[in-house]
């Protein structure tokens, strides 16, 4: 059952990313608005994430799902960074 639990949270965290990834290309370096808004999402993917490494332990740091999920989360605050910095250069 908790295996199950954790499936579904890593699923709905990576959705949530994919969402994130989505609001990134939207904005494509002009709308910071839109960018802030990637960037508190993913905030708070990460810190469920973070909790939930601190519920399962190994069991979540171990599972692939999980580390694609971190994975993601970290190239898509790279694309934001980047997004923030040639939105910065336009202006």
């Amino acid at each position: 059952m908790a295996q199950q639990n954790l499936h579904q949270q890593l699923q709905q965290a990576s959705h949530q990313i994919q969402e994130a990834q989505q609001t990134v290309l939207q904005a494509q370096g002009s709308d910071t608005q839109l960018l802030q808004q990637a960037l508190q999402k993913l905030q708070q993917v990460e810190s469920e994430l973070q909790s939930l490494q601190n519920q399962e332990g190994t069991d979540a740091t171990e599972n692939t799902q999980f580390q694609q999920a971190f994975e993601q989360l970290h190239d898509t605050r790279q694309q934001v960074q980047e997004a923030q910095e040639n939105s910065g250069d336009l202006l």
